[in-house]
Protein backbone atom coordinates (compact mmCIF):
# COMPACT_ATOMS: atom_id res chain seq x y z
CA UNK A 1 0.00 0.00 0.00
CA UNK A 2 2.81 2.39 0.89
CA UNK A 3 4.45 1.64 -2.44
CA UNK A 4 1.22 2.46 -4.32
CA UNK A 5 0.77 5.74 -2.42
CA UNK A 6 4.36 6.69 -3.11
CA UNK A 7 3.91 5.93 -6.81
CA UNK A 8 0.72 8.03 -7.00
CA UNK A 9 2.43 10.90 -5.20
CA UNK A 10 5.39 10.72 -7.56
CA UNK A 11 3.08 10.82 -10.60
CA UNK A 12 1.20 13.82 -9.20
CA UNK A 13 4.46 15.69 -8.60
CA UNK A 14 5.64 14.86 -12.11
CA UNK A 15 2.36 16.04 -13.63
CA UNK A 16 2.54 19.26 -11.61
CA UNK A 17 6.06 19.93 -12.88
CA UNK A 18 4.85 19.43 -16.44
CA UNK A 19 1.94 21.82 -16.10
CA UNK A 20 4.22 24.55 -14.74
CA UNK A 21 6.42 24.44 -17.85
CA UNK A 22 6.46 26.89 -20.76
CA UNK A 23 3.42 26.09 -22.92
CA UNK A 24 2.05 29.10 -24.84
CA UNK A 25 -1.63 28.32 -25.51
CA UNK A 26 -3.86 30.14 -27.96
CA UNK A 27 -4.86 30.15 -31.59
CA UNK A 28 -8.02 30.19 -33.69
CA UNK A 29 -9.89 27.82 -31.37
CA UNK A 30 -9.25 30.07 -28.38
CA UNK A 31 -10.36 33.11 -30.36
CA UNK A 32 -13.52 31.41 -31.61
CA UNK A 33 -14.40 30.33 -28.08
CA UNK A 34 -13.94 33.87 -26.74
CA UNK A 35 -16.30 35.90 -28.92
CA UNK A 36 -14.30 36.00 -32.13
CA UNK A 37 -15.82 37.42 -35.32
CA UNK A 38 -14.81 38.67 -38.74
CA UNK A 39 -13.11 42.03 -38.51
CA UNK A 40 -11.28 42.31 -41.83
CA UNK A 41 -8.30 40.12 -41.02
CA UNK A 42 -9.11 37.08 -43.14
CA UNK A 43 -9.60 35.05 -39.93
CA UNK A 44 -12.04 35.08 -37.04
CA UNK A 45 -10.59 36.95 -34.05
CA UNK A 46 -11.65 38.86 -30.99
CA UNK A 47 -9.80 42.14 -31.75
CA UNK A 48 -9.56 43.04 -28.05
CA UNK A 49 -7.44 40.00 -27.09
CA UNK A 50 -3.92 41.41 -27.30
CA UNK A 51 -1.58 38.45 -26.75
CA UNK A 52 -2.28 35.33 -28.80
CA UNK A 53 -0.25 33.41 -31.44
CA UNK A 54 -3.13 33.76 -33.92
CA UNK A 55 -2.12 37.42 -34.27
CA UNK A 56 0.84 36.22 -36.39
CA UNK A 57 -1.69 35.75 -39.21
CA UNK A 58 -2.40 39.50 -39.06
CA UNK A 59 0.86 41.05 -37.84
CA UNK A 60 4.12 39.15 -38.56
CA UNK A 61 5.92 41.07 -35.78
CA UNK A 62 4.14 38.77 -33.31
CA UNK A 63 6.60 36.07 -34.32
CA UNK A 64 9.12 37.66 -31.93
CA UNK A 65 6.82 36.69 -29.06
CA UNK A 66 6.63 33.07 -30.25
CA UNK A 67 10.17 32.04 -31.13
CA UNK A 68 11.00 28.33 -31.36
CA UNK A 69 7.33 27.55 -31.63
CA UNK A 70 5.20 25.08 -33.61
CA UNK A 71 1.49 25.73 -34.13
CA UNK A 72 -1.27 23.99 -36.09
CA UNK A 73 -4.95 24.68 -36.70
CA UNK A 74 -6.48 21.24 -36.85
CA UNK A 75 -10.11 22.06 -37.59
CA UNK A 76 -12.52 19.17 -37.44
CA UNK A 77 -15.92 18.57 -35.95
CA UNK A 78 -18.65 21.15 -35.46
CA UNK A 79 -18.68 24.35 -33.48
CA UNK A 80 -22.32 24.05 -32.46
CA UNK A 81 -24.36 20.92 -32.01
CA UNK A 82 -27.09 22.40 -34.22
CA UNK A 83 -24.78 23.22 -37.14
CA UNK A 84 -23.78 21.01 -40.04
CA UNK A 85 -20.40 19.33 -40.09
CA UNK A 86 -17.72 21.87 -40.92
CA UNK A 87 -14.08 22.60 -40.24
CA UNK A 88 -14.80 26.12 -39.07
CA UNK A 89 -12.20 28.10 -40.97
CA UNK A 90 -12.01 25.65 -43.89
CA UNK A 91 -8.59 24.28 -44.70
CA UNK A 92 -6.18 23.15 -42.03
CA UNK A 93 -2.89 24.99 -41.66
CA UNK A 94 0.29 24.91 -39.62
CA UNK A 95 3.44 26.90 -39.00
CA UNK A 96 6.79 26.82 -37.26
CA UNK A 97 9.22 29.48 -36.01
CA UNK A 98 12.95 29.22 -35.25
CA UNK A 99 15.07 31.75 -33.38
CA UNK A 100 18.34 32.71 -35.09
CA UNK A 101 20.07 34.21 -32.10
CA UNK A 102 18.52 36.78 -29.80
CA UNK A 103 17.28 39.24 -32.44
CA UNK A 104 16.23 37.31 -35.54
CA UNK A 105 13.53 34.68 -36.04
CA UNK A 106 12.52 32.85 -39.20
CA UNK A 107 9.60 30.56 -39.93
CA UNK A 108 6.83 29.56 -42.31
CA UNK A 109 3.06 29.22 -42.44
CA UNK A 110 1.68 26.48 -44.68
CA UNK A 111 -1.61 26.37 -46.62
CA UNK A 112 -3.22 29.49 -45.28
CA UNK A 113 -4.61 31.97 -47.82
CA UNK A 114 -6.55 35.08 -46.73
CA UNK A 115 -6.57 36.55 -50.25
CA UNK A 116 -9.46 37.08 -52.65
CA UNK A 117 -7.86 35.09 -55.48
CA UNK A 118 -10.38 32.23 -55.29
CA UNK A 119 -13.25 34.66 -55.81
CA UNK A 120 -11.57 36.43 -58.72
CA UNK A 121 -12.78 34.03 -61.42
CA UNK A 122 -16.31 35.32 -60.77
CA UNK A 123 -15.40 38.35 -62.90
CA UNK A 124 -15.16 35.97 -65.87
CA UNK A 125 -18.33 34.06 -64.97
CA UNK A 126 -21.58 35.60 -66.23
CA UNK A 127 -23.74 33.52 -63.89
CA UNK A 128 -22.69 35.39 -60.75
CA UNK A 129 -22.72 38.99 -61.97
CA UNK A 130 -25.84 41.18 -61.59
CA UNK A 131 -28.67 40.55 -64.06
CA UNK A 132 -26.74 37.77 -65.81
CA UNK A 133 -24.62 40.33 -67.68
CA UNK A 134 -21.77 38.56 -69.45
CA UNK A 135 -18.52 40.49 -69.18
CA UNK A 136 -16.89 38.57 -72.04
CA UNK A 137 -19.57 37.13 -74.32
CA UNK A 138 -17.11 35.17 -76.47
CA UNK A 139 -15.46 33.26 -73.63
CA UNK A 140 -15.95 29.51 -73.59
CA UNK A 141 -16.94 28.00 -70.25
CA UNK A 142 -13.95 26.61 -68.38
CA UNK A 143 -13.42 26.08 -64.66
CA UNK A 144 -10.48 27.93 -63.15
CA UNK A 145 -8.88 25.90 -60.32
CA UNK A 146 -8.85 27.19 -56.75
CA UNK A 147 -5.60 27.98 -54.98
CA UNK A 148 -5.38 25.45 -52.15
CA UNK A 149 -1.62 25.24 -51.52
CA UNK A 150 -0.27 28.50 -50.12
CA UNK A 151 3.10 29.10 -48.50
CA UNK A 152 4.36 32.06 -46.49
CA UNK A 153 7.90 32.77 -45.38
CA UNK A 154 7.78 34.88 -42.22
CA UNK A 155 10.60 36.60 -40.31
CA UNK A 156 10.99 39.07 -37.47
CA UNK A 157 13.62 41.22 -35.76
CA UNK A 158 13.62 41.92 -32.02
CA UNK A 159 15.15 45.36 -31.39
CA UNK A 160 14.25 45.54 -27.73
CA UNK A 161 11.21 47.76 -27.33
CA UNK A 162 10.50 47.48 -31.07
CA UNK A 163 9.63 44.25 -32.92
CA UNK A 164 9.55 44.23 -36.72
CA UNK A 165 8.05 41.47 -38.89
CA UNK A 166 7.77 40.63 -42.57
CA UNK A 167 6.22 37.91 -44.69
CA UNK A 168 6.12 36.80 -48.33
CA UNK A 169 3.15 34.69 -49.46
CA UNK A 170 2.68 32.68 -52.65
CA UNK A 171 -0.06 30.37 -53.89
CA UNK A 172 -0.60 28.71 -57.27
CA UNK A 173 -3.01 26.33 -59.01
CA UNK A 174 -2.89 25.13 -62.64
CA UNK A 175 -4.68 22.70 -64.96
CA UNK A 176 -3.68 21.79 -68.53
CA UNK A 177 -5.16 19.39 -71.06
CA UNK A 178 -4.31 18.54 -74.68
CA UNK A 179 -6.16 16.46 -77.27
CA UNK A 180 -4.83 15.29 -80.65
CA UNK A 181 -7.53 15.30 -83.35
CA UNK A 182 -7.30 12.76 -86.20
CA UNK A 183 -9.43 11.38 -89.06
CA UNK A 184 -12.33 11.41 -89.52
CA UNK A 185 -12.07 14.60 -87.41
CA UNK A 186 -10.25 17.62 -88.82
CA UNK A 187 -6.51 17.36 -88.33
CA UNK A 188 -5.29 19.49 -85.46
CA UNK A 189 -5.00 19.73 -81.71
CA UNK A 190 -7.12 21.03 -78.86
CA UNK A 191 -5.48 22.64 -75.87
CA UNK A 192 -6.87 24.25 -72.73
CA UNK A 193 -5.17 25.81 -69.76
CA UNK A 194 -6.45 27.54 -66.65
CA UNK A 195 -4.46 28.89 -63.74
CA UNK A 196 -4.69 31.04 -60.63
CA UNK A 197 -1.94 32.58 -58.53
CA UNK A 198 -1.43 34.98 -55.65
CA UNK A 199 1.70 36.83 -54.49
CA UNK A 200 1.68 38.96 -51.36
CA UNK A 201 3.86 40.72 -48.82
CA UNK A 202 3.19 41.67 -45.19
CA UNK A 203 5.03 43.96 -42.79
CA UNK A 204 4.26 44.72 -39.18
CA UNK A 205 5.59 46.38 -36.04
CA UNK A 206 4.97 46.17 -32.28
CA UNK A 207 6.32 48.92 -30.04
CA UNK A 208 6.51 48.68 -26.25
CA UNK A 209 5.91 52.19 -24.91
CA UNK A 210 6.82 51.15 -21.38
CA UNK A 211 4.71 51.01 -18.26
CA UNK A 212 2.58 48.18 -19.67
CA UNK A 213 1.40 50.08 -22.78
CA UNK A 214 2.10 49.21 -26.42
CA UNK A 215 1.07 50.04 -29.97
CA UNK A 216 1.11 47.91 -33.14
CA UNK A 217 0.40 48.14 -36.85
CA UNK A 218 0.47 45.89 -39.91
CA UNK A 219 0.24 46.31 -43.69
CA UNK A 220 -0.54 43.68 -46.35
CA UNK A 221 -0.36 43.92 -50.14
CA UNK A 222 -1.43 41.08 -52.45
CA UNK A 223 -1.67 40.61 -56.22
CA UNK A 224 -4.19 38.05 -57.49
CA UNK A 225 -4.59 36.73 -61.02
CA UNK A 226 -6.58 34.06 -62.85
CA UNK A 227 -6.00 33.09 -66.49
CA UNK A 228 -8.06 31.10 -69.00
CA UNK A 229 -6.55 29.91 -72.31
CA UNK A 230 -8.34 27.60 -74.75
CA UNK A 231 -6.94 26.81 -78.23
CA UNK A 232 -8.08 24.64 -81.14
CA UNK A 233 -5.60 24.51 -84.03
CA UNK A 234 -7.71 23.25 -86.91
CA UNK A 235 -8.44 24.32 -90.50
CA UNK A 236 -12.10 24.59 -89.54
CA UNK A 237 -11.99 25.90 -85.99
CA UNK A 238 -9.94 28.86 -84.85
CA UNK A 239 -8.58 29.68 -81.40
CA UNK A 240 -11.19 30.33 -78.71
CA UNK A 241 -9.32 33.23 -77.14
CA UNK A 242 -7.39 34.07 -73.97
CA UNK A 243 -8.89 35.71 -70.91
CA UNK A 244 -7.71 36.84 -67.50
CA UNK A 245 -8.76 38.75 -64.40
CA UNK A 246 -6.49 40.46 -61.91
CA UNK A 247 -6.93 42.16 -58.56
CA UNK A 248 -4.93 44.02 -55.93
CA UNK A 249 -5.53 43.99 -52.19
CA UNK A 250 -4.31 46.54 -49.64
CA UNK A 251 -5.02 46.05 -45.92
CA UNK A 252 -4.04 48.08 -42.83
CA UNK A 253 -4.44 47.04 -39.19
CA UNK A 254 -3.69 48.98 -36.02
CA UNK A 255 -4.18 48.40 -32.30
CA UNK A 256 -3.01 49.84 -29.01
CA UNK A 257 -2.87 48.62 -25.41
CA UNK A 258 -2.96 51.45 -22.87
CA UNK A 259 -2.49 50.48 -19.25
CA UNK A 260 -5.16 51.96 -16.98
CA UNK A 261 -4.35 49.98 -13.81
CA UNK A 262 -2.64 46.76 -12.75
CA UNK A 263 -5.72 44.84 -13.91
CA UNK A 264 -7.25 46.91 -16.72
CA UNK A 265 -5.96 47.81 -20.21
CA UNK A 266 -7.78 50.05 -22.68
CA UNK A 267 -7.70 48.59 -26.24
CA UNK A 268 -8.69 50.58 -29.36
CA UNK A 269 -8.32 49.07 -32.85
CA UNK A 270 -8.95 49.89 -36.50
CA UNK A 271 -8.58 48.35 -39.94
CA UNK A 272 -8.95 49.33 -43.59
CA UNK A 273 -9.14 46.96 -46.58
CA UNK A 274 -9.25 47.94 -50.27
CA UNK A 275 -9.69 45.44 -53.13
CA UNK A 276 -9.88 46.23 -56.87
CA UNK A 277 -10.41 43.72 -59.68
CA UNK A 278 -10.78 43.80 -63.46
CA UNK A 279 -11.38 41.15 -66.18
CA UNK A 280 -9.69 41.26 -69.60
CA UNK A 281 -9.91 39.64 -73.02
CA UNK A 282 -6.20 39.24 -73.75
CA UNK A 283 -6.75 37.69 -77.19
CA UNK A 284 -10.01 37.54 -79.12
CA UNK A 285 -11.10 34.33 -80.90
CA UNK A 286 -9.95 34.02 -84.51
CA UNK A 287 -12.19 35.83 -86.96
CA UNK A 288 -13.98 37.83 -84.28
CA UNK A 289 -13.51 41.39 -83.17
CA UNK A 290 -12.44 41.94 -79.55
CA UNK A 291 -15.36 42.22 -77.17
CA UNK A 292 -15.83 45.78 -76.00
CA UNK A 293 -16.46 45.78 -72.31
CA UNK A 294 -15.38 47.67 -69.24
CA UNK A 295 -15.99 46.23 -65.80
CA UNK A 296 -14.49 47.50 -62.55
CA UNK A 297 -15.07 45.60 -59.32
CA UNK A 298 -14.00 46.99 -55.98
CA UNK A 299 -14.50 46.46 -52.27
CA UNK A 300 -13.84 48.81 -49.37
CA UNK A 301 -14.12 47.74 -45.74
CA UNK A 302 -13.16 49.46 -42.52
CA UNK A 303 -13.88 49.27 -38.83
CA UNK A 304 -12.99 50.90 -35.52
CA UNK A 305 -13.55 49.60 -32.03
CA UNK A 306 -13.07 50.45 -28.37
CA UNK A 307 -12.71 47.89 -25.63
CA UNK A 308 -10.34 46.53 -23.06
CA UNK A 309 -8.83 43.71 -21.04
CA UNK A 310 -9.30 42.76 -17.39
CA UNK A 311 -6.74 40.35 -15.97
CA UNK A 312 -6.10 38.60 -12.66
CA UNK A 313 -3.85 35.56 -12.02
CA UNK A 314 -6.81 33.18 -12.58
CA UNK A 315 -9.26 35.14 -14.74
CA UNK A 316 -9.11 37.04 -18.03
CA UNK A 317 -11.82 39.10 -19.74
CA UNK A 318 -11.52 40.87 -23.12
CA UNK A 319 -14.20 42.62 -25.12
CA UNK A 320 -15.61 45.79 -26.60
CA UNK A 321 -17.82 47.32 -29.26
CA UNK A 322 -17.04 48.25 -32.87
CA UNK A 323 -18.42 50.00 -35.91
CA UNK A 324 -17.89 48.13 -39.19
CA UNK A 325 -18.63 49.18 -42.76
CA UNK A 326 -18.18 47.59 -46.20
CA UNK A 327 -18.95 48.60 -49.79
CA UNK A 328 -18.83 46.21 -52.75
CA UNK A 329 -19.22 47.74 -56.23
CA UNK A 330 -19.44 46.26 -59.72
CA UNK A 331 -19.51 48.86 -62.52
CA UNK A 332 -20.27 47.94 -66.14
CA UNK A 333 -19.08 50.49 -68.70
CA UNK A 334 -19.37 49.95 -72.46
CA UNK A 335 -21.85 47.05 -72.37
CA UNK A 336 -24.72 48.16 -70.14
CA UNK A 337 -23.80 51.27 -68.12
CA UNK A 338 -24.87 49.46 -64.95
CA UNK A 339 -23.59 50.05 -61.43
CA UNK A 340 -24.37 47.70 -58.54
CA UNK A 341 -23.39 48.71 -54.99
CA UNK A 342 -23.91 46.69 -51.82
CA UNK A 343 -23.24 48.59 -48.59
CA UNK A 344 -23.06 47.10 -45.12
CA UNK A 345 -23.08 48.94 -41.78
CA UNK A 346 -22.95 47.40 -38.33
CA UNK A 347 -23.11 49.22 -35.00
CA UNK A 348 -22.59 48.00 -32.47
CA UNK A 349 -20.62 44.84 -33.14
CA UNK A 350 -20.01 43.13 -29.79
CA UNK A 351 -17.05 40.84 -29.04
CA UNK A 352 -16.77 39.49 -25.51
CA UNK A 353 -14.67 36.63 -24.20
CA UNK A 354 -13.75 35.23 -20.79
CA UNK A 355 -11.13 32.69 -19.71
CA UNK A 356 -10.45 31.26 -16.28
CA UNK A 357 -8.16 28.56 -14.90
CA UNK A 358 -9.91 25.45 -13.57
CA UNK A 359 -6.62 23.77 -12.65
CA UNK A 360 -2.95 24.39 -13.43
CA UNK A 361 -3.35 22.41 -16.63
CA UNK A 362 -6.91 23.21 -17.79
CA UNK A 363 -8.74 26.44 -18.57
CA UNK A 364 -12.38 27.10 -19.45
CA UNK A 365 -13.59 29.74 -21.93
CA UNK A 366 -16.83 31.38 -22.94
CA UNK A 367 -17.65 34.08 -25.45
CA UNK A 368 -20.42 36.10 -27.04
CA UNK A 369 -20.62 37.78 -30.42
CA UNK A 370 -23.41 39.80 -31.97
CA UNK A 371 -23.64 42.42 -34.69
CA UNK A 372 -26.49 44.87 -35.29
CA UNK A 373 -26.12 45.50 -39.02
CA UNK A 374 -28.01 46.42 -42.15
CA UNK A 375 -27.28 46.06 -45.86
CA UNK A 376 -28.39 48.19 -48.79
CA UNK A 377 -28.40 46.95 -52.39
CA UNK A 378 -28.46 49.79 -54.92
CA UNK A 379 -28.65 49.30 -58.71
CA UNK A 380 -28.26 52.09 -61.27
CA UNK A 381 -29.08 51.15 -64.89
CA UNK A 382 -29.77 53.59 -67.74
CA UNK A 383 -31.09 56.34 -65.50
CA UNK A 384 -33.16 54.04 -63.25
CA UNK A 385 -32.10 53.54 -59.63
CA UNK A 386 -33.54 50.87 -57.34
CA UNK A 387 -32.70 50.32 -53.66
CA UNK A 388 -33.36 47.53 -51.20
CA UNK A 389 -32.42 47.66 -47.50
CA UNK A 390 -32.57 44.88 -44.93
CA UNK A 391 -31.31 44.27 -41.41
CA UNK A 392 -28.54 41.71 -41.03
CA UNK A 393 -27.81 40.73 -37.43
CA UNK A 394 -24.38 39.28 -38.14
CA UNK A 395 -20.92 40.49 -39.15
CA UNK A 396 -20.27 40.25 -42.87
CA UNK A 397 -16.80 41.81 -43.22
CA UNK A 398 -14.51 40.23 -45.82
CA UNK A 399 -13.44 36.61 -45.43
CA UNK A 400 -13.94 33.91 -42.83
CA UNK A 401 -16.76 32.42 -40.80
CA UNK A 402 -17.52 30.21 -37.88
CA UNK A 403 -20.03 27.96 -39.62
CA UNK A 404 -21.51 27.39 -43.08
CA UNK A 405 -24.51 29.44 -41.94
CA UNK A 406 -24.59 32.90 -40.42
CA UNK A 407 -26.04 33.38 -36.96
CA UNK A 408 -27.98 36.26 -35.43
CA UNK A 409 -25.89 35.95 -32.29
CA UNK A 410 -23.53 33.31 -31.01
CA UNK A 411 -22.49 32.08 -27.59
CA UNK A 412 -19.36 29.94 -27.67
CA UNK A 413 -17.62 27.65 -25.21
CA UNK A 414 -14.10 26.29 -25.17
CA UNK A 415 -11.38 24.56 -23.19
CA UNK A 416 -7.60 24.68 -23.13
CA UNK A 417 -5.10 22.07 -21.93
CA UNK A 418 -1.44 22.56 -21.06
CA UNK A 419 1.00 19.69 -20.54
CA UNK A 420 4.61 20.75 -20.28
CA UNK A 421 5.46 22.74 -23.39
CA UNK A 422 2.45 21.36 -25.29
CA UNK A 423 -0.98 22.99 -25.44
CA UNK A 424 -4.27 21.93 -27.00
CA UNK A 425 -7.22 24.29 -27.43
CA UNK A 426 -10.73 23.47 -28.66
CA UNK A 427 -14.19 24.92 -29.03
CA UNK A 428 -16.82 22.98 -27.10
CA UNK A 429 -20.29 22.05 -28.34
CA UNK A 430 -23.02 23.27 -26.00
CA UNK A 431 -24.73 19.93 -26.64
CA UNK A 432 -21.97 18.29 -24.60
CA UNK A 433 -23.45 19.91 -21.51
CA UNK A 434 -26.86 18.35 -22.28
CA UNK A 435 -26.09 14.86 -23.47
CA UNK A 436 -22.59 14.09 -22.13
CA UNK A 437 -19.16 13.88 -23.66
CA UNK A 438 -19.26 12.24 -27.08
CA UNK A 439 -15.83 10.70 -26.62
CA UNK A 440 -17.05 8.78 -23.54
CA UNK A 441 -20.37 7.34 -24.63
CA UNK A 442 -22.99 9.74 -26.01
CA UNK A 443 -25.61 8.02 -28.14
CA UNK A 444 -25.42 10.40 -31.10
CA UNK A 445 -22.88 11.55 -33.68
CA UNK A 446 -22.42 15.08 -32.35
CA UNK A 447 -18.80 15.90 -31.60
CA UNK A 448 -17.81 17.14 -28.17
CA UNK A 449 -15.04 19.36 -29.52
CA UNK A 450 -15.31 21.54 -32.61
CA UNK A 451 -12.44 23.57 -33.97
CA UNK A 452 -9.05 22.65 -32.45
CA UNK A 453 -5.50 23.90 -32.56
CA UNK A 454 -2.30 22.60 -31.00
CA UNK A 455 1.08 24.19 -30.29
CA UNK A 456 4.45 23.28 -28.82
CA UNK A 457 6.96 25.74 -27.40
CA UNK A 458 10.41 24.17 -27.81
CA UNK A 459 12.33 27.19 -26.53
Amino acid sequence: MRMKLATIALLMVSLSSLTLADAKPGGFARQAAMGGSQFGSGVVLNPFIMDDPSQMFVNPAYQSMYKDYFFSNIGGGTLLGSSTSDNGYGLQNAGVNFSLGREWSLGAIFSYDPSAVNGLSALLDPTVLPFGITPITQRATQTIPSVLNTWELIGSYDAGALDLGFGVTYGYAWTDSKTQLSAPNPIGTSESEASANMLGVRVGANYDMGGGSSIEGAFSFRMDKVKDIAKVDSPLVGPTGEYSASATEIIFHGRAKLKMSNKVNFVPYGFLAIVNGEPKEDQAPRGLMPTRFKIDASALAYGVGLGGEYRTPDFYLAGGISYQHADVKVEHGDTSQTKNTVSYNAIPTINLGAEWMLTDWMSARAGYFRSMGNAKNEVEARGITTEQTMTLPFSNILIGGLNPSTWDGIVTLGVGFRFGNFSLDATLSEEALRRGLGLIGAGDNLNTFGYMNASYNFN
